[in-house]
């Protein structure tokens, strides 16, 4: 499959910090590609340096089959970006903006505009600066699909999105990827929706990838097992690097584990496990322990912590 966006050793800094470390990053033509990590792990730079907006300090981008350098105009016809909380001209009306947008864009689609605009229950009349935040969303959302893009660049883009909104953009953007080929990278903090849409991952951990590849590769590579072992559970279980994750209450226990399931069973049945069940576990959950894995907690937050 060829590369819709590819980056080789980038690096982006912000007053001496890596907001992005040295990244080796590809999306392949065509695929939908979630984007994920926890606040401030650059997924928002990604992005912004994948559209051009911002330049790296080192390494080399390469987007649709062209090198990014100082003029990308031409590429950014084919590429269009959708951010949460970016308002575009304010103080235009929704109208103003729209005729404004089909002036940018060689490829706008005058016709879907107005269906989706009319689906949406945009006011035409109404000023950008007056709108929810929501209907500011589906302003964005409508001018990005109007584009009719090669790539998609979406940043929480259903923000603000009642839950009937969210679901028909969502199964939107997916037909509109299946019927025209587009490229879609979403960045979210809802993981739901990214394993609903999405063929492959990556996870960012304060600058750098932790986890990518195809989610169901990835399901087939993590596992969670329920494992009981009666008396003192031997501490070497916590230390195994093939475990990622262990909860305990007394005798039960659930191990997360990466990689082949079958030697670390056996290792538990050696250990004086007398059960050991396997649990289905999703996307969220194996979020959750490869960032634990990398040592992102908050333990503050939890009950005994403030008492």
């Amino acid at each position: 499959m060829t590369a819709a966006i590819e980056m080789d050793a980038v690096t982006k800094r912000f007053r001496g910090r890596a907001a992005v470390d040295d990244v080796a990053w590809t999306v392949g033509t065509g695929s939908i590609h979630g984007l994920i990590g926890a606040n401030g792990a650059g997924k928002t730079t990604l992005l912004r340096l994948a559209l051009g907006l911002l330049w790296p300090d080192k390494g080399t981008i390469t987007v649709l089959g062209e090198r990014l350098g100082l003029e990308n105009a031409p590429i950014r016809q084919r590429v269009h970006y959708v951010a949460s909380g970016r308002t575009a001209m304010p103080g235009f009306r929704v109208a103003e903006w729209l005729r404004y947008a089909s002036l940018l864009y060689e490829r706008w689609d005058g016709a879907r505009c107005q269906r989706l605009v009319h689906a949406l229950e945009l006011n035409p009349d109404k000023t950008i600066r007056h709108l929810s935040q929501g209907m500011q969303t589906s302003l964005q959302l409508v001018t990005a699909i109007a584009s009719r893009p090669d790539l998609l660049l979406l940043d929480e883009p259903t923000n603000g999105l009642d839950v009937v909104v969210k679901r028909q953009i969502l199964q939107l953007i997916i037909d509109m990827a299946a019927a025209e080929g587009t490229t879609v990278v979403m960045a979210s903090h809802n993981i739901e929706d990214i394993e609903r849409m999405a063929d492959a991952i990556s996870v960012l951990y304060r600058g750098r990838f932790i986890l990518k590849g195809d989610i169901e590769a990835i399901k087939d590579h993590m596992h969670r097992l329920q494992v009981v072992i009666p008396g003192e559970w031997p501490s070497r279980v916590e230390r195994d690097p093939r475990i990622t994750r262990v909860e305990r209450r007394g005798h039960v226990g659930w191990v997360t584990v990466q990689g082949p399931v079958e030697p670390v069973a056996a290792m538990l049945h050696q250990m004086g496990a007398t059960l050991i069940e396997p649990l289905p576990m999703d996307l969220t959950e194996i979020f959750r322990a490869v960032l634990e894995k990398e040592g992102y907690t908050r333990e503050g937050l939890e009950w005994n912590a403030l008492s």
